[in-house]
């Protein structure tokens, strides 16, 4: 018998007029730096390098909290009050029990660097984003043995605050390897079961494993030090990135980029390649290889149902 783990966000559980939605909701709870009781950090971060920070409109290695992207099922995210809030431990455990957002808080936290991506993310496109996590309608299941790993977290906490009510204050899981579909926001009950449960996401099509498929974008490019340089991010979940390569020529020929370290295994990582001969209008293609060696795939295919592939390119003209 295969165990799983259902994750139960406050949205689809209980509808949204019972989560007490208001039209002038509680100032947004994101607003406020995180205090927890016992915290550790990463024991090294790699620093910053500054020639991947001069490069102009490369991504930078954390996303702004207010950029961070998000997409919600709701019109509106709900408003939920912490001192009424509980996270319900149920299912096949020996001890059902419930916390509240002060006993969760008190809880052994960690800090971790992790990025996010949606799995309708288009080829290039921006619903990608990488934050500084603390942790510990909707609903979805992974598997117990994922469930377990020390690196899956009940987030309570973002880039230093607490988690924004649009990233799912008080609480949402996060799960490295995964498309975002599989990190429900406003947790409310987790439920260990004894079969794989079909998610919100999957009654409507989408894959359910939602693994991470590899990704590489062309952020931008401009004049670095007399030379013009291009640059981006590629991401493959928890398989890291090993290898980005360039490509000035329709991908007949294939040059390979500079690597920034990532700050965690779990981050996308900023590339760089700095252009010998440039020429203004010529289309740059870039790709990635992940850490265990698979090539991203280059055949165009849609988002739906289990993530898009091909290659992103972009015309530079010789300004930034």
């Amino acid at each position: 018998m295969t165990g799983a783990l259902a994750v139960g966000g406050a949205g689809l559980l209980l509808g949204w007029l019972e989560l007490g939605r208001i039209l002038f909701p509680r100032p947004n709870p994101g607003r406020n730096l995180l205090r927890v009781a016992d915290l550790r950090s990463p024991a090294t971060v790699p620093p910053p390098d500054p020639a991947f920070d001069l490069i102009p409109g490369l991504s930078p290695r954390i996303t702004p909290l207010a950029r961070h992207y998000v997409v919600n099922e709701e019109i509106v995210d709900p408003d939920i009050d912490p001192d009424t809030w509980r996270l319900r431990i149920t299912g096949l455990v020996d001890r059902p029990y419930e916390l509240t957002y002060d006993e969760l808080l008190a809880l052994p936290a960690i800090e971790q660097f992790q990025t996010l991506e949606c799995i309708s993310n288009e080829v290039g496109g921006d619903l990608i984003s990488t934050a500084r996590w603390i942790g510990g309608g909707y609903s979805d299941s992974i598997p117990l043995e994922q469930a377990m790993l020390p690196t899956t977290l009940v987030a309570v906490g973002m880039d230093g605050h607490v988690l924004p009510r649009e990233h799912g204050f008080p609480a949402r899981l996060l799960v490295p390897g995964l498309y975002g579909m599989k990190q429900p926001k406003w947790l409310q009950e987790i439920e260990v079961v004894d079969s794989p449960y079909v998610g919100y996401w999957e009654r409507r099509g989408w894959i359910k494993a939602a693994i991470v498929k590899t990704m590489s974008r062309i952020d931008g490019g401009g004049d670095v030090g007399g030379s013009f340089v291009i640059a981006g991010v590629a991401f493959a979940g928890e398989r890291g990135i090993a290898k980005v390569e360039v490509s000035a020529d329709g991908g007949r020929t294939w040059e390979e980029a500079e690597l920034e370290t990532a700050l965690s295994s779990f981050t996308w990582r900023r590339w760089r390649f700095p252009v010998a001969d440039f020429r203004s209008g010529a289309e740059y293609v870039v790709r990635a290889t992940d850490g265990r060696g698979g090539l991203q795939v280059s055949s165009v295919s849609p988002p739906h149902p289990s993530g898009a592939t091909g290659y992103d390119a972009r015309v530079f003209d010789g300004s930034a």
